[in-house]
């Protein structure tokens, strides 16, 4: 906490001050959860396919109850945002993060039907094959849901989630300028299953997701400790949604990793060595 001294006449400012002249907003967070997870395949020895996964939670309360959303809620006075991020997420899912970063800030007045609402969006990752999800609090369940973005003409994409039978989509419009350092869209078209303007928050989200990890480590948050080259590779392919030459990719990120001596062992496939992350100095 910080103290500082002051004078009697900002004392005497500071007792008398109204903060009633100003309309206050409420503060929330809104978690967007990445995770990259095996898709199963008939053929056993073919490698799984890695598809990137979101995770939203089912609402409880109105509005949009029943309706699926980020994990997230209010502020309290006692803490900060960060600090209320890393609770919901908790509260909600029952999962811990190997990363989590503050993303922008969504301020729209009317992004919220019960009053005026101001969101910090967050990035998290995870590696979902060390948890079981589990809602809690005031969700009334949780689930991963496969994250698909197709990219049309004149900064319009195409939003799908999905998740068994469920397919949430949203078409959205790139409203950046070549000045903002974050992405912005607007939504054209949504589905009344997404709460809010969550779907602005998700393509904002996964937009800022591909951009860090071309040049970060990133990509480790979303594996196990030790890996194969292959499911690195298949990591940044689900992530940014294309494909990679892997002599390229493997001169690109041979200096961030290390081998362990170790091999896999899966049935059905020959052997492949496992690196780890090199640690930095």
């Amino acid at each position: 906490m910080r103290i500082r001294t002051i004078s009697k006449e900002e004392k005497e400012f500071l007792d008398n001050y109204d903060a009633s002249k100003y309309p206050r907003p409420s503060v929330a967070t809104d978690i967007a959860v990445f995770s990259v997870s095996d898709k199963d395949v008939d053929n056993y020895r073919k490698l799984p396919e890695r598809k990137l996964q979101i995770l939203l939670v089912k609402r409880g309360d109105y509005p949009y109850k029943d309706c699926y959303a980020l994990p997230g809620g209010f502020v309290k006075p006692t803490e900060s945002i960060d600090e209320c991020a890393k609770r919901e997420l908790m509260e909600e899912t029952h999962i811990n993060y190997s990363f989590l970063q503050q993303l922008r800030t969504f301020s729209t007045p009317d992004r919220d039907d019960r009053a005026w609402i101001i969101s910090a969006a967050y990035l998290a990752l995870v590696d979902s094959d060390k948890f079981t999800v589990a809602a809690g609090d005031d969700a009334k369940d949780a689930a991963w849901f496969v994250v698909e973005l197709e990219e049309l003409d004149d900064g319009i994409v195409i939003l799908r989630l999905i998740h068994e039978d469920i397919v949430l989509e949203s078409k959205l419009q790139d409203v950046s300028t070549r000045n903002d350092v974050m992405f912005k869209y607007n939504t054209l078209e949504y589905d009344e299953q997404l709460s809010f303007d969550h779907s602005e928050i998700i393509v904002c989200a996964l937009m800022q997701l591909r951009m860090w990890i071309k040049d970060t480590s990133l990509a480790f948050r979303l594996l196990p400790e030790h890996f194969t080259l292959m499911q690195l590779q298949q990591v940044h392919e689900a992530v940014r949604g294309i494909r990679l030459l892997t002599p390229a990719f493997r001169r690109k990120i041979s200096n961030y990793v290390e081998e362990t001596g170790k091999t896999t062992s899966d049935e059905g496939h020959r052997p492949a060595k496992l690196y780890r992350e090199v640690e930095k100095e």
